[in-house]
């Protein structure tokens, strides 16, 4: 409602200031396709393998530390049971 009393010299000033913010938008939108390109192509040559092999090297040190906890409760049970039949009463 507002514009349709405005004065011509305003809605030309409007429309020019509309016209240059698209332009700005435009350009921001090739900017960003540009910086989605980018990162596409990061994440499949660099990120995605950095990530797998650190995921990697965390499970098998997370494997090995179980796998010496186990021994150690291998050899505990080992001990308990050796001194149970050992013992003559």
């Amino acid at each position: 409602m507002k514009s349709l009393f405005s004065s011509k010299a305003k809605k030309e000033g409007s429309i020019i200031t509309l016209q240059s913010q698209q332009e700005v938008l435009e350009a921001e939108i090739g900017d960003f396709k540009k910086l989605v390109r980018f990162l596409t192509v990061y994440h499949g040559a660099e990120a995605i393998n950095k990530f797998k092999s650190q995921k990697a090297r965390l499970y098998l040190r997370m494997l090995n530390n179980f796998c010496v906890k186990e021994i150690s409760n291998a050899h505990t049970n080992a001990t308990l049971y050796h001194g149970l039949l050992g013992k003559k009463e």
